[in-house]
């Protein structure tokens, strides 16, 4: 009979491990891995925010400024996500966290028998992301280059240090190397700050210039890393300042209590002296977005102009700017100095679609979506562009194989005033911006699917991607990209 209750004890240990053990690690990697998404995400939809000239008021790009505050907006996003209010201020009364925290004693023996378990001052794990400037290969955020591998198997360790990823020599090493991920060789450098403020300093009034970049394709996906785990133990509170932290293992709990056999003291791991390692780990990657919005004034937010231009003409314009002049009576926009009522010009090179009348905008929200039809060209009156209507997210239409002229993507665009022909509200100089991340107001993902109609062929989608993509030769029409998950 006893042995029958000492039997059965074990078995009700092992069910009550089984649930609360495993249940906290997957309650705990359900809320690391909703955290590590945010942060993936904000860290890329920050990358190319300007600078703010106080004196000019003009937006310059500053590389090393731009790195720090995504990684800044990463690290509050994260924080954010285990606030029960939003302001770090007041203390959590709730008590969100990335899991529970449990301090247990030592105990004896190798089977940790007789320890004690007692609940600390802070009972959850509030993860605090180190910056990792300077792009450490196990830092908690790091900047590259992503790549899909068709391989199913695990994404990270050992077995892939000396292996090529995205065809570039592995960068990263030891566990923390990946098939689908490769760190950036270089992080941007400030002549004038060692490294980038803390998340909780204010930000310098005026960021020294900068050397580096962030706009090639080793800079085109972040990632973020969350861990539970004792491999950061040699520093203090496993924390490598500015680099990489880690919370405390998850505890067994229960499972102390069934057959798991003790630890070896030489090893370096053992579930019952280590706990449960939990690990969450996110990347975004940048897309040539597929839907902005409208702009806004407060706040500022740039969106859909409303004009279009063409894929042909959107990689003929120069640094400097092309004149171009609009046709006020078609709305149609021509290269060069003249725009005449041929049908059409030779010269026309993209059309208004919005008259601004209607405040709703429906001409400008009719070509705010890839795969939309190029709605008609309208009459416009110059003199009604302001400054905010001329600069924005210009959609860029394309002639595809079934003859239909569908919106491909956006481009970042302004048409200035031409200071050559004063007077003149319908002269303008047509400046493209290099291709950037939109800090808001874009999005690479459609909840409803491409705006199709129902008789299109699959080569008419694929055609439509691959110009949108810039696959296979396609015209760089320097896109507009949004970031979105891809691990």
């Amino acid at each position: 009979m006893l042995t029958q209750v000492v039997l059965i004890v074990f078995a009700i240990f092992a069910v009550l491990s089984l649930v609360i053990d495993i249940g906290y690690a997957r309650i705990t990697l359900a809320q690391m891995q909703q955290a590590a998404d945010v942060a993936a995400l904000e860290g890329l939809r920050n990358r190319d925010v300007g600078i703010v000239n106080p004196a000019t008021g003009v937006s310059a790009n500053n590389p090393f400024a731009s790195d720090c505050m995504r990684r800044i907006a990463a690290n509050h996003a994260v924080r954010w996500v285990f606030d029960d209010n939003l302001d770090p201020t007041d203390g959590d009364e709730y008590q969100f966290g990335a899991g529970p925290r449990v301090e247990i004693s030592e105990g004896v023996t190798n089977l940790h028998a007789l320890q004690t378990v007692s609940v600390p001052e802070v009972p959850v794990y509030e993860p605090d992301l180190q910056l990792n400037q300077l792009n450490d290969v196990h830092g908690d955020m790091v900047s590259g280059r992503f790549c899909y591998v068709a391989e199913p198997g695990p994404s990270e360790g050992g077995v892939y240090a000396e292996s090529l990823v995205c065809t570039e020599p592995q960068r990263a090493s030891g566990t923390y190397s990946r098939n689908d991920f490769n760190p950036s060789p270089t992080s941007p450098t400030s002549g004038g700050l060692a490294g980038c403020p803390s998340p909780d300093e204010p930000l310098p009034d005026v960021w020294p210039a900068s050397t580096g970049s962030l706009a090639t394709v080793d800079d085109s996906a972040f990632l973020v890393r969350l861990r539970r785990s004792n491999e950061l133990r040699e520093f203090g509170e496993q924390v490598e300042p500015g680099v990489a932290s880690s919370g405390p293992a998850l505890p067994l709990l229960f499972g102390k209590a069934t057959t798991i056999h003790g630890d070896d003291p030489a090893s370096e791991y053992s579930i019952r002296r280590d706990g449960l390692t939990v690990r969450a780990t996110a990347i975004s990657d940048i897309r040539p977005a597929l839907h902005v919005g409208l702009p806004q004034a407060n706040p500022a937010r740039l969106g859909v102009t409303p004009y279009a231009v063409s894929d042909a003409f959107v990689p003929t314009v120069p640094a400097a700017g092309v004149q171009i002049t609009v046709n006020p009576a078609s709305g149609q926009i021509c290269r060069g100095l003249t725009c005449t009522a041929a049908t059409p010009p030779v010269n026309v090179v993209g059309r208004f679609v919005d008259n601004l009348i209607n405040p709703a905008r429906p001409g400008s929200l009719a070509m705010s979506t890839v795969g939309r039809v190029l709605p008609a060209p309208v009459a416009i009156a110059c003199a009604a562009l302001t400054p905010a209507l001329r600069i924005g997210y210009g959609p860029v239409y394309s002639s595809m194989a079934s003859g239909a002229i569908r919106v491909i993507g956006f481009t970042r665009i302004s048409l200035n005033v031409d200071p050559s022909r004063p007077g003149n509200p319908c002269a303008a100089v047509a400046v493209r911006g290099p291709a950037l991340v939109a800090a808001s107001n874009a999005t690479a993902v459609l909840a409803g699917g491409l705006p199709l109609p129902a008789t299109a062929q699959p080569a008419e989608v694929q055609e439509l991607l691959t110009k949108n993509l810039r696959r296979n030769g396609a015209i760089d029409y320097a896109p507009v990209f949004a970031p979105v998950l891809v691990r």
